[in-house]
């Protein structure tokens, strides 16, 4: 049973506070109780003390609901750099906890050291938002300015949770500062340029030419650079989930996207909570079937684009150490690899393929319900979008051989 205190009010230095004890811990990790003060209010708003119990009674009220054990008063920082990412690293992928971790490193922790978890009021959470608006400007886009109150009220939903206060999340209500529209560019490769991209790529071996004008082979087949750019292109997979692929996930005529790949952890589902029970499908091309068959083991099981040492293969080392300098030497610029999802949105449109179609295809998570009933009620409509890319680019020889050396 928690200890129930009434609380001291006394007046001090033109204001008035209310006296109570919890428990704090000392340097040598002895738990002692201590007495605490806390500002109530200003004497000139509250001459009377008859006017100001009210309010010592509700800040009374919060407190011994939630406690005076040194768990009920810890800090922000505690909190989250004890409880609550050791939490999360437990049940959210990799990628998801350093975005919260790099906006509470980066914009948050700083700002909060001097408050606990129980202390924190929405006017705190407001004073925080504007202050790193002030300080960043436009210079951060609005997007990470949103994610940052999103992380800050994920704490506080965590705490709550946990017990460590009552009542409504404090960062509800808070504002956001506007920042620009948007932040990177969405850069999208043409079919023009992916089939440059591909033509740079028909022969072995691939010479890189580096700035003292001496050049070395990459240990890499241009068959396998070509089918990387076939998946990201022609079925539109993002950078984890091209890397996630087995070989037991290629049916012949599509591909099941059951997993994907995040620096070296590989996770069971991927960013639209696809999974081995209910997979998102994408269809295969004829041209990209074409580079998928040229790089098939004999055996055809294991990832498909595997490094040396037999694990997933890293993308951005690839782009880094081969594709990126072959674009430069043929005056091309690298656009990342979403450049080539975001293209095959583009470029499926102006086909004149509807909209609610592409993003069936691109198994966005916004339209998930209609993605899903589409696909059942009217995959033809799929089926004849992906065709007709396929017949646009059929015509491209240099999309369909790789000549052999």
């Amino acid at each position: 049973m928690r200890t129930q205190q009434e609380g001291s009010l006394f007046e001090s230095h033109g204001a008035w506070y209310v006296r109570y004890r919890e428990q704090v811990q000392q340097t040598d990790g002895s738990i002692k109780w201590t007495q605490r003060a806390k500002r109530l209010a200003s004497t000139a708003d509250y001459p009377k003390k008859s006017e100001v119990i009210p309010l010592k009674n509700e800040v009374m009220a919060r407190l011994n609901k939630v406690g005076f054990t040194l768990e009920a008063g810890v800090s922000i920082v505690d909190f989250v750099e004890n409880k609550y990412f050791p939490s999360i690293e437990k049940r959210l992928k990799p990628s998801t906890v350093k975005g919260y971790k790099d906006s509470w490193h980066c914009h948050i922790k700083d700002r909060v050291t001097a408050i606990r978890v129980r202390d924190f009021r929405t006017v705190d959470g407001e004073n925080l938002m504007q202050n790193i608006g002030r300080e960043h400007g436009r210079k951060l886009a609005h997007g990470t300015y949103k994610h940052i109150k999103v992380t800050l009220s994920a704490i506080f939903t965590d705490a709550k949770r946990k017990g460590l206060f009552d009542g409504a999340n404090p960062v509800q209500g808070v504002s956001i500062p506007k920042g620009k529209k948007h932040g990177r560019k969405r850069l999208t490769y043409s079919l023009a340029e992916i089939e440059q991209h591909l033509d740079l790529f028909k022969n072995d071996p691939i010479l890189i030419v580096n700035g003292d004008g001496s050049t070395y082979a990459p240990k890499i087949s241009v068959r396998l650079i070509r089918a990387v750019i076939g998946v990201a292109a022609f079925a539109g997979l993002r950078e984890g989930e091209i890397r996630g692929l087995w070989w037991e996930d290629d049916e012949v005529s599509v591909l099941n996207i059951r997993r994907s790949v995040w620096h070296s952890v590989a996770l069971d589902e991927t960013k639209t909570h696809e999974d081995e029970d209910d997979p998102g499908v994408v269809l295969i091309i004829q041209p990209f079937r074409l580079m998928l068959d040229q790089i098939r083991p004999q055996a055809g099981s294991g990832w498909m684009f595997a490094n040396s040492i037999g694990g997933a293969l890293d993308l951005d080392n690839l782009a880094d150490r081969v594709i990126k300098p072959v674009l430069k030497a043929n005056g091309l610029k690298w656009k990342g690899w979403h450049a080539y999802r975001r293209g095959l949105a583009t470029n499926l449109h102006e086909l004149g393929t509807p909209d609610k179609v592409i993003q069936a295809i691109l198994r966005h998570e916004d339209v998930k319900t209609t993605q899903r009933s589409y696909i059942k009620t009217v995959p033809s409509v799929v089926t004849e979008a992906m065709r007709r890319l396929e017949q646009r680019i059929a015509c491209a020889a240099d999309v369909q051989q790789v000549s052999v050396n």
